[in-house]
This record gives C-alpha cells, structure tokens and sequence, in this order.
C-alpha cells in the first residue's frame, strides 16, 4: 500500500473509487444500453476508425495483459487518449489540495467517536501516520479507504499506467482528456458536510466494499458491464440526496466533458485509442451513447 500521499498512484485510486461510486450509485436498468464489451470501434464517415476501451485500475495481472486483439489495435494507433495525464505538476497540485489548510483537522470536524473509527480503519490498509491523516480533507481519505484491496498487487503497475508507458514506447502522441484540476474538482467541490457524510458511509460499509471488489473484478475480466452496474446495487442509499449531486458531478457532468474533448481528437483524422474506466461506458449518459449523439457509428470489438 501507498505509505506516502505524494505519489502519482493517489490519482488512479480516485478513478478506482470513481469505478465504485458509479457502479453503487447508478440507476439501474434491465435494458441497459450498451452491456457487453471492454473495445469498442468507433466511426464517422470521412474519419480513421478509433477505438474506446474501457479500463479497471486495478495491476491484476488478469487485467493488465492486453487481449491479443486490443493490443493489435493498440499497435496500430497514432494517438493514446486517457483520462488524465499525471505529471509531477499535477502530483504537487494533488498532494497540496488533499490536505487542510487553514488549521482544520479531521479529528475537530468529525468527533472523537467517528475519528477513533477511522484511525483503527487506517492502521489497517492506508498506514499514514496520524498527524497527516488528521490534516486530510474527508474526500481524500474517501479516495484511499474505497482503493481495492488487492490480493496480489502485480509489479507491472494498474492497467492505466501500463497503457500509458506503452504508449510512451511506441512514441505515440499522448493526452489527457481532463486535467488533474478538473478531475480533483468532482471531489474537492463538494460541501464539507457531504464530505463527511460520505466517508462515514463508506468507514461504516468498508467490510462490503471489499467483498464486492472480486466480483467486479469477476465482472470486468468477463467483459459485463451490465453486470458491473448491478454488482452493487444493494449498497444504494435511498435516506440521502448527496449521492445524487456526487454521482452528477463525477459521471455525468464528466462524460459530457470526455466526449466534447474525444470528438476534437478524432477530428484531428488519426487513429485514436482512448482508455477509460470501463464503468464510463455503458447507459443513455455513457460515453458510448453520447459518441452515438454526435454522429458516431459504436461499434462492439470485444
């Protein structure tokens, strides 16, 4: 586990528990749009054919070797789009907005009782010591308690980061579809007291959010993201309207920001292969529909 918070791997557990939310949170329906499929084709009369692949920010070796097929796309592209681009800037820009500054603490804004829950909580699994963790803001101990528990983290690094230095191999031209600003935004956004709300579900559910973990893996290597989606519906809150604002602003709002930024790279006529946390994917506000509203032949690959 991470031991210190400034570490570029902070970034992909928020994806993680970006995955977690949305995959807790959706609406599910049994009509799902788009349910099967990780590589998707994507077309548009006049430009390259481009694919969208849909990721899990886990290094299970499972996930991170490529199947045959995406990695011969992979091969072929002239552009890797991922969600963001992670450089010592935005390592710096993370490390600073995580934590308090203006004298608040942890301990003074959720009370002794909670606080205590915490500090037994993350002696277990995110081993920072008590004089930072005191000094985090809720949504950044959100981020590091719902990282997944793996059974045997892989060397190779999570699969978002192995594309990325693939990438980089094959020199291909490489962005980001948000910056670290933006994507940091959905969290820091939030009003204090949903913060805490938030991280008190999650400190109080934690025992649930780790059973769940294989069976999404489970899910992803099968390709099902229908199956993702309901994975966790019974860990739905329906006492509370603050899920409702959080999942707008970190699945909505934010598919609506990736498309608009992948329709300008895929006009700039090269092959593009964009990488994205596969729960982005499916239903009437995912990605792969919203591609289909402009204009976009979507296409199942694998």
């Amino acid at each position: 586990m991470m031991k210190n918070i400034k570490s570029g791997y902070l970034i992909v557990l928020l994806f993680f528990a970006a995955q977690q939310w949305v995959c807790a949170q959706q609406n599910v329906q049994s009509s799902i749009l788009h349910p099967k499929g990780l590589l998707w084709k994507i077309e548009k009369q006049g430009m390259p054919v481009s694919y969208l692949f849909g990721t899990m920010h886990v290094s299970d070796s499972r996930v991170t070797k490529l199947p045959e097929i995406v990695d011969q796309v992979f091969l072929r592209a002239d552009h890797f789009v991922m969600e963001v681009v992670m450089d010592q800037r935005g390592v710096d820009y993370l490390s600073e907005v995580s934590f308090f500054n203006n004298g608040q603490s942890l301990k003074k804004i959720m009370g002794s009782t909670e606080y205590e829950k915490l500090l037994k909580l993350s002696a277990k699994r995110i081993f920072i010591p008590e004089h930072r963790l005191n000094r985090m803001k809720p949504w950044a101990v959100l981020m590091l308690l719902m990282s997944p528990l793996e059974a045997q983290p892989e060397a190779g690094g999570l699969l978002d980061m192995v594309l990325y230095q693939k990438a980089l191999h094959q020199k291909l031209n490489v962005s980001g579809l948000e910056s670290v600003e933006e994507q940091i935004s959905v969290f820091d956004s939030m009003s204090l007291a949903d913060q805490l709300w938030l991280l008190s579900r999650s400190i109080d559910d934690i025992d649930l959010l780790d059973a769940q973990f294989p069976e999404m893996l489970n899910a992803y290597l099968n390709r099902d993201l229908a199956g993702l989606v309901n994975i966790q519906k019974a860990a739905m809150y329906d006492d509370s309207q603050i899920d409702d604002r959080f999942i707008h602003r970190l699945l909505t709002l934010r598919n609506i920001r990736m498309v608009e930024r992948i329709n300008v790279i895929l006009q700039q006529r090269q092959t593009v292969f964009v990488a994205i946390g596969a729960l982005h994917l499916p239903g009437k506000a995912g990605v792969l529909h919203l591609l289909e509203q402009q204009g976009y032949r979507v296409t199942r690959a694998y």
